[in-house]
């Protein structure tokens, strides 16, 4: 929890805001993405999972501002050569991905649906509890919205090669035939044909180890809107000390 919120997302957690981790930490023993509880925090979430790595967010921004939604939007509505499904196991993929998010939701807040409604009324808070990856309605068939919740889903959900140290529960939901998200995985396989080292590079332990002292010229990224964040909350935040290498 420590690594997460002081030296990858930078906002403060509560225990009980993540219910899960990835099933699998990156080759420096740091997680990637976690659960955030839908309705535990200050504020609702209809993303159950944030991607936390920034060496992947990093990719991720990369391929997202070169088109990547509509890339991945395009692969999933297409029928792949020599398939002769017509791509019906990518749509089986997706909406089991989506069904899995609507399970754990429910799952997690299913003594909150009073809490729901008076937040946000009774039409809302159905919407809110029905809806997908990244909180996309079940009406959207073929938007993939946002790559990083589809690669946070797949880290979270897919099997898990190893025991987790914190304790925390890494078999949540539904899984397509070879586990975790579709989208998510295709994602990733991309991002490594694109030479990114999905399970971490030489350097990335730098921003991660908190027991790590940093210096300027340590590696990092932190995205816009984690900028933006240590922004509204000025200097005197805990966080604000780390080294904003790529601020503007």
């Amino acid at each position: 929890l420590q690594t997460i919120q002081e030296r990858q997302i930078f906002h403060g957690l509560q225990p009980e805001q993540v219910f899960c981790t990835s099933s699998n930490l990156c080759k420096h023993g740091h997680p990637q993405a976690f659960g955030f509880h839908p309705t535990k925090g200050p504020k609702l979430v209809s993303g159950l999972f944030r991607l936390s790595c920034p060496l992947l967010c990093e990719a991720i921004d990369e391929y997202e501002n070169e088109g990547g939604v509509r890339q991945m939007s395009d692969w999933l509505r297409r029928k792949d050569i020599g398939d002769d499904s017509d791509g019906d196991w990518k749509r089986e993929g997706y909406e089991k991905a989506n069904l899995a998010q609507k399970q754990i939701r429910s799952e997690l807040a299913k003594d909150d649906k009073d809490k729901l409604v008076s937040r946000m009324g009774e039409y809302n808070a159905n919407a809110f509890m029905e809806s997908g990856v990244a909180g996309i309605p079940p009406s959207q068939t073929f938007n993939v919205k946002c790559i990083h919740a589809h690669v946070a889903d797949h880290l979270c959900r897919c099997p898990s090669s190893s025991s987790n140290d914190e304790g925390k529960d890494n078999s949540l939901g539904e899984s397509n035939e070879e586990g975790g998200n579709i989208i998510g995985r295709h994602a990733l396989q991309i991002l490594e044909e694109r030479g990114v080292p999905i399970n971490g590079n030489d350097v990335c332990w730098q921003q991660c180890n908190v027991n790590h002292e940093r210096v300027p010229s340590d590696w990092s990224y932190l995205a816009k809107k984690n900028r933006s964040g240590l922004r509204r909350r000025g200097s005197n935040s805990r966080t604000r000390k780390f080294h904003l290498s790529n601020d503007d």
